[in-house]
């Protein structure tokens, strides 16, 4: 799979623990802007992890794409795509979106 951010192809690789951390590297959790709804932090993330850029560059380059006329919504649905196609990224996700629901009903429940 492929990625354009800025007129140019990235490879997208198998997302791993490799990918999870360079992406909370950049000073926000994953999971939280997942569960958020934070698609520009998540677009941020992954091109940390795609381009293997920090978060600046990351930044910089979704600038330039998005006053190219690019959109977010390739970059983020590429996202969701490699995420659900990594065991990796399907297991922290869903652990922790298990968790959370858990939390809930316990508080719900008092």
């Amino acid at each position: 799979m492929k990625v354009k951010i800025n007129n140019k192809n990235y490879d997208v690789p198998e997302l791993t623990f490799k990918h999870f951390t360079k992406m909370e590297e950049q000073g926000f959790s994953i999971v939280d802007a997942f569960q958020k709804k934070q698609m520009m932090l998540i677009a941020m993330g992954f091109t940390c992890a795609v381009a293997d850029v920090d978060r600046d560059e990351a930044e910089n380059l979704l600038e330039q794409h998005i006053l190219g006329g690019g959109n977010l919504g390739s970059i983020v649905g590429a996202f969701v795509e490699a995420s659900n196609k990594s065991d990796f990224f399907k297991k922290m996700l869903g652990a922790e979106e298990k968790k959370a629901e858990k939390k809930k009903a316990t508080v719900t429940e008092e």
